[in-house]
């Protein structure tokens, strides 16, 4: 089990410091999310390969697949995987406050599923390149991801803060993202003016 999941899937609470603060998706929305082996759906989604890995969010589950749950894979519980799973759950959590946009019950997530659908199938009929992370609910959703990349840089899987996470070190988190306030809402505005308002 990845360091940054508790057992009953829910993120552990350092997590959910650093992904709220990132991505300013509510912290109780967070919470509330589930992250699940893709083999626990009956569809098996995502369908990514192996080596590739992935993960998508429907509702309040963020379905991840097998790459991630396995040792020789992301599930190790090293710096290097807490990273990994830092970076994806920055982006999906993104998804988060659009599933509940469209709806939590079973209709909301079959149009929430279906636009994304069109919007993938409209790129991909207009020959736009980046058909899957050029569509509109994909680049907001990656904002977290974005500046967690810009604050932590290059040499994010030794930093300070993926060792807080991955020990549940709530108070350690909440004091750097404190101290990155600004920071953090520079890159924030930095990101949507970029990639979001045009």
């Amino acid at each position: 089990m990845p360091h940054v999941v508790r057992e009953d899937g829910s993120l552990n609470d350092a997590a959910i410091a650093l992904l709220h603060a990132v991505s300013s998706v509510d912290a109780e929305l967070i919470r509330a999310a589930r992250i699940r082996p893709s083999r626990s759906n009956w569809l098996r989604v995502p369908w990514y390969r192996y080596h590739r890995g992935g993960a998508i969010t429907v509702g309040r589950t963020i379905w991840f697949t097998r790459l991630w749950w396995q040792r020789d894979g992301r599930g190790d519980g090293s710096p290097a995987s807490t990273w990994y799973w830092l970076l994806l759950l920055a982006h999906e959590v993104g998804h988060l406050p659009q599933a509940k946009r469209y709806g939590l019950n079973i209709v909301g997530k079959a149009r929430y599923v279906a636009a994304f659908a069109w919007q993938y199938g409209s790129r991909a009929v207009l020959l736009k390149k980046d058909v899957h992370d050029g569509a509109n609910l994909e680049r907001e959703a990656e904002l977290g991801r974005w500046v967690l990349m810009h604050l932590l840089g290059p040499q994010a899987a030794v930093h300070p803060m993926v060792a807080a996470v991955a020990a549940d070190d709530l108070q350690a988190v909440k004091e750097w993202c404190k101290i990155q306030e600004r920071v953090i809402v520079k890159a924030q505005v930095a990101y949507r003016e970029r990639f979001l308002f045009r």
